[in-house]
This record gives C-alpha cells, sequence and structure tokens, in this order.
C-alpha cells in the first residue's frame, strides 16, 4: 500500500472525512466558561491514574457482596485494564497522531495544560473508562449500567471539549478497553480460580 493509499485510508477511517476536525472543533468552542470546570472534572475521573483506587473498591465489593460477579470483578479489572492500557500505549507510539493543539491550538477555545503523553490515538481516558465501565457492568441493574453508559460519554465529551482528543481518539479508546476486557475474561477467571485455589490450603 502506497503513501497516497495510506493518506486516503486516514482520511476516511481516522479523518471521517473532515468531520473528525469539525467536530473536535465545533465541541470545543461551544464550551463556555462555566462548563470548563465540569469537563475538568470529568476528566480527572475518567483517569487511569485512579485504577488502584477503583481496584480497592472492587476489592471492598467483593468482600461485601459475596457472589460470584463481585469476586471476579477485581480480577477482571486488574487482567483487562493492564492488557488495555499496554496496547493504548503501543498504538500511541506506533501511529504518533498529534493531538488537537498541535495543529489547530490557533482556532481552539480551550487546550489542556500538559497531556499525560505526546500522542493522541486512542484517548488513554476512554480506554480506561470503558474498560472500567464493562468490569462494573454484571454487578448492577439496567439503571446502574445506564448511568455508566452517561458518565463514560460524558469522560469522553470532555477530553474534547478541552482540546485534548479528537473524537476518533475517544471512539477508538473506548472500544479498544472494553474489547480487551471481553477478551481477558478466560484469564481473569483462571486468575481468580489459582488464587481462590491458594487461599483453600492456607
Amino acid at each position: 500500500m502506497g503513501a497516497g493509499d495510506m493518506g486516503l485510508l486516514r482520511h476516511w477511517v481516522y479523518d471521517w472525512g473532515g468531520l473528525n476536525t469539525q467536530l473536535m472543533l465545533w465541541t470545543n468552542r461551544s464550551v463556555s466558561a462555566d462548563w470548563i470546570g465540569v469537563a475538568r472534572a470529568l476528566s480527572a475521573i475518567g483517569s487511569y491514574w485512579g485504577a488502584p483506587i477503583m481496584g480497592l473498591l472492587l476489592l471492598g465489593w467483593r468482600a461485601v457482596k459475596r457472589c460470584e460477579p463481585a469476586a471476579l470483578a477485581p480480577f477482571r479489572f486488574g487482567v483487562g485494564v493492564l492488557v488495555a492500557m499496554l496496547l493504548a500505549w503501543t498504538a500511541k507510539a506506533t501511529f504518533s497522531l498529534p493531538r488537537p493543539s498541535d495543529l489547530y491550538a490557533n482556532d481552539m477555545a480551550w487546550v489542556l495544560g500538559a497531556p499525560d503523553s505526546l500522542h493522541a490515538f486512542p484517548s488513554g481516558h476512554a480506554v480506561y473508562t470503558a474498560a472500567v465501565v464493562a468490569c462494573l457492568w454484571p454487578l448492577g441493574p439496567w439503571p446502574f449500567r445506564l448511568l455508566l453508559l452517561a458518565l463514560a460519554a460524558a469522560v469522553g465529551w470532555s477530553r474534547v471539549a478541552l482540546g485534548a482528543h479528537f473524537p476518533a481518539d475517544v471512539v477508538a479508546g473506548f472500544l479498544l478497553g472494553a474489547a480487551c476486557v471481553a477478551a481477558t475474561h478466560g484469564w481473569a477467571v483462571s486468575l481468580k480460580r489459582a488464587v481462590d485455589e491458594w487461599r483453600a490450603t492456607r
């Protein structure tokens, strides 16, 4: 595949025929000063730096709710998030796609201060958020699940609103995070079984 073919592929698959940039600029410019604090708070909620806290919460839930979904959740979270973030960092280094501020800083209303990495694709916040949603999905009824989806969408919006990502980065991150938790389900089950067997011999 030649350079022209690769450019055409990127134009339609990543740039969405130009819509990716237009949506980013529209979302970023539409955020008022009153809402930028909300966007920052949502971005912080979706940060993977909160993974240790989430892991502890799932371990606590496992101890309180003695059922199979709760017992498996910490293992799904640990394995799924680890694989998802490793693949996300690999993709960032491989594709090396720039952040919106690298290309359109003069056209944007808001620019995130200091991103965690130089590259945009995929969004690490979206990867982590989708992985968390996938792990929490079996733990509650439909109203709880709808709340998870709404929170994930809000986190995704915040990353675009803050000028940290294009919409395509967020969509790819959501797909990667959810797929990794689903794909590593068997590993999580095996790890849980091994831990349970080890604890039984203590």
